[in-house]
């Protein structure tokens, strides 16, 4: 019984150190259709990225943002507070993140100890999911990125992911949620970032960075309007 109990213990231990982790080199890339994606992991990997708790993100909630350039834009869907808030929330990060400009790689929950591909579901964004996905810049310009889900903050409404911290730029996402006097619901999409080039943060970033935004909510309107169609 004692030896039962030691050996119990032992295998607790080594998979608190490491055994049943998920690797990088874990991901199917035959379910990863972007090829951007697959490099991106690559480049991970051969800067010493070895398991998904190897990847941070480059900002956490509490980040003093100082330094950091801001951009933001507004967003309005036609419903109540709450049901935006939810649908938001509760939407399928393979479905809101695949749309025109934005296709979905793949996810890794760090919560769950899972990986979920396109064709998988997950039930609710939640802090500790490292999304990754593919980026239509330009007709033949296709780049990955990827971040980490760091806030999903129901009482007062907002929403934070964070570039990871080996990405070009790094900086935070935040969306926050209000109800405007007529009773629908007003998206303010706030970006606060920085990387290594003065070109990049003050006229690439803002430019591409707009036409992602616009991508990701008009899908997601589009989706909701559906959703209440149905």
């Amino acid at each position: 019984m004692i030896k039962y109990f030691l050996f119990v213990v032992l295998m607790s231990l080594l998979t608190l150190n490491g055994w049943g982790q998920f690797y990088l080199t874990d991901v199917q890339m035959d379910k990863v259709s972007e090829v951007s994606v697959g490099e991106y992991l690559h480049r991970q990997i051969d800067n010493n990225k070895q398991t998904f708790s190897d990847v941070k993100p480059s900002l956490n909630s509490t980040s003093s943002i100082e330094g950091f350039r801001l951009h933001e834009g507004e967003y309005v869907l036609k419903d109540s507070l709450d049901n935006v808030w939810n649908y938001y929330v509760h939407t399928n990060p393979g479905d809101a993140w695949n749309a025109g400009k934005l296709n979905f790689g793949f996810l890794f929950s760090k919560e769950a100890n899972e990986l979920v591909y396109a064709d998988d579901k997950v039930e609710k964004i939640e802090p500790g999911q490292l999304v990754y996905l593919n980026l239509h810049l330009l007709k033949l310009k296709n780049i990955a990125t990827a971040f980490e889900i760091i806030k999903v903050d129901d009482r007062n409404k907002v929403i934070e992911f964070s570039y990871i911290d080996d990405n070009i730029t790094s900086g935070k996402q935040q969306l926050t949620f209000t109800q405007t006097p007529k009773g629908y619901t007003k998206i303010v999409h706030r970006s606060y970032f920085k990387s290594e080039s003065v070109l990049r943060d003050h006229f690439l970033y803002p430019y591409f960075h707009t036409r992602m935004t616009n991508t990701y909510h008009r899908n997601m309107k589009r989706m909701y309007k559906d959703n209440q169609l149905n």
